[in-house]
This record gives structure tokens, sequence and C-alpha cells, in this order.
């Protein structure tokens, strides 16, 4: 028996704030992923920080099993701490290997309320952009995209610990967009520069936008932030070439998509 599970990692998010009273933050789900492997090829846990630890006990309780035997390995090709969901996918993975080997399959509604027990959630197991609460782990909407984007994310260093960072602001989110809306993002993004402000941002949207650009966002929790060009842009190399050398200051770590 061989069971791999693979959860997306993000991009930070498009948004975050408040919407009628409640915390919300609209996902930026990429093609990078946390990858949760549960066999009886092999024996023990491999790859399982606390967190993960925590959740692969939380899930055999809340799937009342108890006779465990397999082995658990969990990879990832996310950096840590940096606001792009990597314990949120390593979290979710877990859960789910383990509910699979078990024969169950946990809804991502499920999941979400597993995963938010443990931290502050990103929704990556809802499938495309949506609207949720990230500390209930309960859907509101799901949001469309028209077109496909590329995301050229971007890194300013350090990390920030989730878990210790307050993620919440004064921002009112003023409706939840049916289609993806930059102009959201750009605010958002701006409005938490208050709270964890990083450098030349103002000057990057403007520099993206000349670039042709649709857009820029933040993580509101991390150290990144995302440009999005037209999945179909033959220069976004040359784009982004112009971006590491205006903006020295920060790393350039990978070209992705959007997953919609």
């Amino acid at each position: 028996m061989k069971i791999v599970v693979k959860m997306r990692g993000t991009c930070g998010e498009l948004a975050q704030g408040f919407f009628r009273g409640e915390p919300l933050l609209i996902t930026c789900p990429i093609e990078k992923f946390s990858t949760c492997t549960v066999s009886d090829e092999f024996a023990g846990v491999d790859g399982l920080d606390t967190k993960s630890r925590t959740m692969l006990r939380k899930t055999l309780r809340h799937l009342n099993a108890t006779d465990f035997k397999f082995g658990v390995r969990l990879t990832s090709e996310l950096p840590r701490g940096k606001g792009m969901a990597s314990s949120s996918a390593d979290i979710a993975a877990v859960a789910q290997a383990v509910a699979q080997s078990l024969g169950k399959n946990l809804s991502p509604a499920e999941l979400g309320q597993l995963c938010a027990a443990i931290e502050p959630t990103d929704g990556i197991f809802y499938g495309g952009v949506v609207a949720m609460n990230p500390l209930t782990g309960r859907l509101v909407k799901k949001i469309s995209a028209r077109e496909n984007f590329s995301i050229a994310v971007f890194d300013y260093g350090g990390t920030v610990d989730t878990l210790t960072f307050n993620r919440r602001s004064d921002f009112s989110l003023p409706t939840l967009p049916d289609v993806i809306d930059f102009a959201l993002a750009k605010k958002s993004a701006l409005a938490n520069q208050t709270i964890l402000p990083k450098r030349g941002l103002l000057e990057l949207m403007d520099f993206a936008a000349e670039l042709g650009a649709l857009g820029v966002n933040v993580a509101h929790s991390g150290t990144i932030t995302g440009i999005f060009f037209r999945a179909d842009d033959s220069r976004v190399h040359e784009k982004i070439s112009a971006v590491r050398k205006k903006f020295d200051f920060m790393q350039f770590l990978t070209l992705t998509r959007l997953a919609t």
C-alpha cells in the first residue's frame, strides 16, 4: 500500500482583512507543493515537524483510529516562514494521506477545521481561489479567473512566524469579488504596510505596471511578493530580469502559475 497526497502552497494572499466583521483572506494558490506519502513499505515518520506530528495524531483521533502501523514521509517545495502556506500545505497533506490510508477521504470543510485548530490556515484544500476564514477554515466564496496567470515570486528576506505574528488588520474588504480583482489585491497589500512593511512596494507596483504586469500581491504575514503576468506573455523572463536589476534587494524565487 502506498498513498501519495500533494497540497499546493500559495504566493501570499490576494487580499486579507475583515468582511462584515469576520476575518477573511482570499487565497493565491500556486503550482508548488507539499507531498505526504503513507506506506507499509517503510516505517516511522520522516520530515514531519511539530505541527505535522500534531496533525497526524489529530487525524487519527478524528477518524477514531487506534491502530496505525504505516510509515509517514513528508517533503515540500515550499520554503518556510515566507508566507507560502508551507505549514498549511504540510498539515493538510498529512491529514488527507493518513485518512486515505485508512480508507477515508476528508472533505475540504473537514480539512479546514482540522488545520485551523492547529494554526491560522490558508484554504489550499478547497481548490482554486477562494475567500475563507483563516481562523475557522470556513469557506465563504469561490472566486473565478477570466484568464490564466503566471506569477513571479520575489522574497524580501528573513522569515515570519505565523503563529506569533498578528495576521489580521483593520483593513475592511469592501466586497467579495466574483472574479480575481487586482485593485483589491493592491489596496490590501498597501494597507498591510502599517503591519508588515515591504520596502519599495508602491514603487514595485508602479514599475510592474510599466512592464505590463496585471497586478502585485504580498504575503500579509510573510516576506514574499508576487507579480502577475498573463500566462502567454512571451517576454516574462525579460521582465523578471528588469525587476531583479531595479530591485536588487529582493531575491527571485520562482516563476509559477496561479492554480484556478
